[in-house]
């Protein structure tokens, strides 16, 4: 690169040569209008001269003619020459030859005259001198003597055309001699004095310029420590660290971030290797681009990526070099920026981790299991191999993380996984997919049925004692398998398949593990498609009630009716309750459809009262699920202020089973509804696991025992024995007494045998409309109708 100060005084000189060229050719410019306006005044005064002056005399043949044509041509010259250099707008045109051939022009045309009008003792000799120093005034150096020359020249032909045509005589030749003395003297004192001038001008100029070359390189010179300044505040506000390298790799400067980066002093780092700093790899195909530019190559392969202190400490680098090159494009070194983005690339990691695998656990997630699952079927399906899922599903963990609360529940899942990861082989994958649900992914079985010995190790371990404070003894689960086949080769297909076994496993009574099969898959797709029907069931009108009068055994009347629901969807066969209630309750419709009933009953209710006056109040079945929080207790007050309802003409049911899914819920919300004044009876008694101490502390007022016992008085002894205890026992805990599935009148006179205090079924009366209900009630008040009159059709 050329330096400044060179390039400074260049640029000047430039200038200064610029405008000297421009003032000169300005210059000549003016003196030649001027001379112009000389010899066109000349050329008029003398044609006024040689014309209008009488007693002139010529000489030579031509005489007096030729002078007049002379100076004729000689004034259209001057007048013509004239008004060009007046129109000339660029004074770059007015050159040298412009100037010599004007100027010789003239001393032609002179010479001419004063040949034809006398020799030189027509005195044109001195016109002759004046336009030979208007040459040599105007172009300097030996071309100017051209002039003198050309007018010596000129006298000399003239004094002997006068002397050969006897009119002169040897006089005029010394006459010329002294003529082209003057004129060369004339052009050597033009000359010198012109010389003088350029010479001080020159020294004007350069003391012109060189002040200004010391203004200009002062303000250079302040520019460059500007420059510098920042320069270095760059270097050392830059979170990057920048090294200068020669073209051996050699340190030749360093900013103090380089120096933090690589944890070495300025001092000891300058002169080192670059290569120093770099970490040696075996697995490095290839060396960095940096190294390969160097005049000494790398002897070893390093990792492009990482880099290490000078205490040896690695870290991943990223980093920059850029080639300096010389004004010729010779390489001169290198420049290289680097950081350590050691912390932002674990960041990322993190994030990554975080994006695709569980925050308690530390298990891949659903998504992460989702994209390897794929992958792995893929290879199983070109390697004939079997891949396996096992959903693993917790037993009542929600019970237990309501009960042991949500640290120790997070305690057990994590656990759980450490059981679940050491259960299976180092190749197969635990992923936790939501709550208490996991996956494992066994590949490359070599028979479907291996999946059972796996799913046996995974029950028993989890079943292993806990031995944690606030924790259960231990806990179960249940395991779904599904295994790829020609009808299941896709990720969410076997994903949807191990769904559909784990709920069959949970259906057969939990704490195992059930295989896929295809009956299991079309039930699951049953489901589906009803969940589907029940988002619009309430919106569309499709469900009613139907009511089953409970009879009142001892007073042989209607004590109240259980509110059933029915449910027949548009452009479909009605759905039975005991297919899309359990639906709807795993789905979260049921807070739904419960209000829904509630209103239903409320309104019915209500008509009752006001058409019949003291009508008999109505039970309502609610699920577990309506209790999980307050909203259910506040639509019930709502309801009966609504409707103005007396809260002893609504009870509310609950399924034993329902209770012991999550006990303590129940029991919170129930005794609540309690305070408010409503019977609440516990429905389908002896179907459950329920312990006498939960039954105990419940809020009941009555027990109802399913029908299934019912079935089997006069037929089992076991069946009778147990309805017979089930009595005694309600009655010791002042519960009153539902039997339900009465259909025939040994079933009746049992339970009057047995002080059963309430009787339900097809021997009184199936499922009725509400219009049924109200004739019913009605015709019991008139005396009209009995429901104890018992009819031979209505005995199934």
């Amino acid at each position: 690169m050329v330096p400044i100060g060179e390039q400074t005084e260049e640029l000047i000189l430039q200038e200064q040569l610029a405008e000297r060229e421009a003032k000169t050719l300005g210059q000549r410019a003016a003196v030649l209008r001027v001379y112009n306006y000389y010899r066109i005044i000349l050329s008029f005064l003398l044609m006024i001269l040689f014309y209008e002056v009488p007693g002139q005399t010529f000489i030579g043949a031509y005489e007096p003619a030729l002078f007049q044509s002379v100076i004729l041509v000689y004034v259209i010259f001057n007048v013509a020459s004239g008004f060009y250099v007046l129109l000339v707008q660029n004074p770059a045109t007015i050159n040298t030859a412009t100037i010599s051939s004007i100027t010789v022009t003239d001393l032609l045309f002179l010479a001419t005259l004063m040949v034809t009008s006398g020799g030189v003792e027509s005195g044109m000799d001195s016109l002759l001198l004046f336009a030979a120093a208007f040459g040599g005034v105007m172009i300097h150096g030996q071309i100017s003597y051209l002039f003198p020359s050309t007018t010596l020249l000129l006298c000399f032909t003239s004094a002997t055309y006068t002397y050969l045509t006897d009119t002169g005589d040897l006089q005029h030749f010394f006459e010329v001699a002294l003529v082209g003395v003057a004129a060369f003297v004339i052009n050597a004192m033009l000359q010198y004095v012109t010389n003088e001038l350029k010479t001080r001008e020159m020294e004007v100029v350069s003391l012109s310029t060189l002040e200004r070359m010391r203004a200009l390189a002062e303000t250079s010179r302040k520019e460059l420590e500007e420059q510098y300044d920042r320069f270095n505040v760059l270097l050392f506000s830059t979170s990057e660290g920048v090294l200068g390298l020669d073209t051996f790799g050699s340190i030749i400067f360093a900013n103090p971030r380089a120096c933090e980066l690589l944890d070495v002093a300025h001092d000891e780092l300058l002169n080192r290797n670059l290569q120093e700093f770099m970490v040696v790899s075996d697995t490095a195909t290839e060396k960095p681009p940096i190294l390969e530019e160097m005049e000494v190559a790398a002897l070893d392969n390093y990792d492009p990526e990482l880099w290490q202190t000078h205490n040896g400490e690695a870290f991943i680098v990223e980093f920059k070099a850029e080639k300096t090159v010389n004004k010729e494009k010779e390489a001169t070194g290198f420049v290289v920026l680097f950081k350590n983005i050691s912390a932002s690339r674990a960041q990322e990691e993190q994030l990554q981790h975080l994006a695709t695998h569980d925050a308690l656990t530390g298990l891949p997630n659903r998504a992460h299991f989702n994209d390897i699952l794929e992958n792995a079927l893929s290879r199983a399906v070109r390697g004939d191999r079997v891949t396996a899922i096992l959903l693993v599903d917790l037993d009542h963990f929600t019970v237990i993380n309501d009960q042991a609360g949500q640290k120790v529940g997070d305690e057990i899942l994590i656990q759980m996984a450490e059981r679940l990861v050491a259960s299976v082989r180092p190749g197969d994958m635990v992923a936790r997919l939501s709550g208490d649900q996991f996956a494992v992914m066994l590949i490359d079985l070599d028979l479907a049925e291996n999946a059972a010995l796996v799913a046996e190790k995974v029950i028993r371990d989890i079943a292993e004692p806990l031995n944690m404070a606030g924790a259960p003894e231990s806990i179960s689960t249940s395991v779904g398998i599904a295994v790829t086949h020609k009808d299941i080769i896709r990720a969410d297909e076997l994903l949807a398949a191990a769904v559909a076994a784990v709920d069959s496993a949970k259906n057969q009574g939990r704490n195992q593990y059930c295989f896929f099969e295809r009956e299991i898959q079309q039930k699951a797709e049953e489901k589906k498609r009803i969940q589907m029907l029940l988002r619009n069931a309430i919106e569309n009108n499709e469900f009613h009630l139907m009511y089953q009068p409970i009879v009142d055994i001892k007073a042989g009347k209607i004590a109240s009716s259980e509110a059933l629901i029915r449910w027949s969807p548009t452009d479909a066969e009605p759905i039975r309750p005991d297919i899309f209630i359990p639906i709807a309750e795993e789905s979260g419709q049921i807070n739904s459809i419960g209000a829904w009933v509630l209103e239903t009953v409320s309104q019915q209710a209500k008509s009752w009262s006001e058409d019949v006056g003291q009508a008999p109040s109505i039970a309502i079945n609610i699920s577990s699920k309506q209790l999980q929080n307050d909203d259910f207790r506040k639509q019930f007050g709502e309801m009966l202020a609504t409707y103005d309802i007396p809260v002893r003409k609504v009870e509310l049911e609950l399924t034993e089973t329902g209770v012991m899914d999550d006990p303590d819920t129940c029991m919170r919300e129930l005794t609540k509804l309690k305070e408010l004044g409503v019977s609440i009876s516990i429905d389908d008694f002896g179907t459950g696991y329920s312990s006498l101490d939960y039954l105990r502390r419940l809020p009941l007022d009555i027990l109802k025992i399913d029908q299934s016992f019912t079935r089997g008085i006069g037929e089992s002894d076991n069946d009778e024995e147990i309805v017979r205890v089930m009595i005694r026992m309600a009655h010791a805990m002042g519960l009153k007494v539902i039997c339900e599935g009465v259909e025939t009148e040994q079933h009746l006179r049992f339970l009057q045998e047995h002080d059963c205090d309430y009787i339900q079924g097809y021997l009184f009366s199936r499922p009725q409309a509400p219009e049924e209900i109200r004739r019913m009630i009605m015709g019991e008040q008139d005396g009209t109708y009995s429901i104890m009159n018992l009819e031979s059709d209505a005995v199934h």
